[in-house]
């Protein structure tokens, strides 16, 4: 009825069209199944639908069920109670470490017996110390080398931050641990090197030598930062490498220079190191350093000592030790560098001085009576060298405790920052430190098989290296479980 009803030309096409609709249609009821179970299995994911999967195949785990992280909804995860440890330790604020040098903006005058030699000695004579944080405790070390006659232009303070360019654009504040004031260095005459990123203690060793390698330097002094030095400036000692009957008297620097020329003589042994009070002051033979394949950076930092000084003994390299002047491991700094260099109103002062912060100290009050004296005359005169020396020596007395347990705290005792560039949480900061010093032991212990620098009594050299069972593990007795950790390295030679 209703085709006689269309006019005559619509009916084919009419005709043709609903055989494409009925087709159409048809195929619909066919397929339309399995599109549904497609849908279904892309509206519930992977492994909701088992009603599709071959017979014989294992049903999928209920992922869900079983509590794998990433299948629950995040509205339904369970949320873990946040502990959080305890507040760490706060400290005073930082003040001005060096006001003389913020007012004046100059070198402060140095003591006539104590400048460099002018002009400068023929070698060269770099002098590298590393920085990463604790910016009082750098500034005292570096016056120190200037006010003891170490030409301040051979002083390269070499900045392992990890902060890039925030210390030279001026963006951290004197709060920051890894704080550096790059203008007042300048004022010193200091030169500051940055490393391109942070490195550990074996890798700043490294950029030593690559930058003694680009520079030319064959051979070169380094530092650590928390030392306190001084010319011997009471007893006069008559040195092979000094003309005693021209001049009586031999700085810190005249008395290093002239070991490192009495090394370098032709009927010298070969020779690697020189240690002034260990490493605190290192001379360095470049090439030896290289020959041995330099400082293993697997150990990052403690016992990476022992590992290289133990390749360079093994390679018949000479060690020796002397000293050069008065070298202090301290652990604080002075409340007013400008002692150093004896200016008048500067004291030598610290915190944590026994005299004052130990109740139990033998004659104390006495010697509170002669501090308050020595004030008083510091306050007209500027200090003594012998006052410096007393101070110098309970400073380094305050950093080892407890019967002769070694205290490093300088290296926390700021804890600023924070919304600074790079910032770092401090102990956070600390915490990672420590982890790596536990690892590298490790490393070291794997790769020479025992725990300890006493390698060379162990019979251990240096063909033995990861080849060698663990002794800890098959050997009995006490002597194989602790180890000797000790950095004693005079008879190393």
């Amino acid at each position: 009825m209703l085709m006689r009803r269309v006019p005559g030309r619509l009916a084919p096409l009419l005709s043709r069209y609903g055989l494409i609709l009925t087709a159409a249609l048809l195929l619909y009821c066919i397929f339309q199944p399995a599109f549904s179970a497609s849908d279904n299995l892309r509206a519930k994911g992977p492994g909701d639908d088992q009603s599709n999967v071959p017979k014989g195949v294992p049903e999928a785990p209920d992922l869900q069920a079983a509590g794998v992280p990433g299948q629950v909804p995040m509205e339904e995860a369970p949320r873990r109670e946040k502990v959080y440890k305890p507040a760490p330790e706060t400290y005073a604020p930082i003040e001005d470490p060096f006001p003389w040098l913020t007012a004046n903006n100059k070198l402060p005058p140095i003591l006539p017996n104590n400048l460099p030699p002018v002009p400068h000695v023929p070698e060269h004579t770099p002098l590298l110390i590393g920085f990463t944080r604790n910016w009082p405790m750098l500034l005292q070390c570096v016056a120190s080398y200037i006010a003891a006659g170490w030409p301040a232009d051979d002083i390269y303070v070499v900045e392992n931050t990890g902060t890039f360019r925030s210390n030279k654009d001026g963006k951290l504040g004197l709060q920051n641990p890894f704080f550096l004031n790059h203008s007042q260095l300048k004022t010193l005459g200091v030169h500051v090197l940055t490393t391109p990123t942070l490195l550990s203690f074996a890798q700043l060793q490294n950029y030593y030598l690559h930058t003694a390698v680009q520079r030319g330097w064959e051979t070169f002094f380094w530092s650590h930062q928390d030392v306190l030095v001084f010319s011997d400036e009471e007893v006069k000692k008559k040195d092979r490498d000094h003309d005693y009957q021209e001049d009586p008297y031999a700085t810190l620097y005249e008395r290093a220079v002239g070991l490192m020329r009495y090394l370098n003589e032709p009927d010298m042994p070969e020779w690697a190191t020189h240690f002034f009070a260990y490493d605190h002051l290192t001379l360095v033979n470049r090439d030896a350093y290289l020959e041995v394949g330099a400082w293993d950076t697997h150990i990052p930092f403690y016992a990476t000592d022992c590992d290289i000084y133990l390749r360079l003994h093994w390679a018949g390299y000479w060690q020796p030790q002397s000293e050069a002047g008065l070298i202090f491991d301290v652990s604080a700094p002075l409340d007013d560098v400008g002692a150093l260099f004896r200016l008048p109103g500067s004291h030598a002062t610290f915190q944590g001085d026994p005299v004052f912060a130990d109740p139990g100290r033998p004659g104390r009050e006495v010697e509170q009576d002669q501090e308050r004296e020595i004030h008083a005359w510091a306050d007209k005169e500027g200090e003594t060298y012998q006052h410096l020396i007393a101070v110098a020596e309970r400073m380094f007395e305050a950093k080892w405790v407890d019967e002769g347990i070694y205290r490093n705290t300088w290296q926390t005792k700021q804890s600023g920052g924070a919304g600074e560039p790079f910032y770092r949480d401090p102990a956070g900061f600390e915490a990672g430190i420590k982890t790596m010093i536990d690892a590298g032991r490790r490393v070291f212990a794997d790769k020479w098989g025992h725990r300890g620098c006493n390698l060379i009594e162990m019979g251990i050299g240096v063909d033995d290296a990861w080849r060698l069972e663990r002794d800890w593990d098959v050997s009995e007795g006490e002597g194989h479980l602790g180890g000797d950790w000790g950095k004693d390295w005079t008879g190393i030679d």
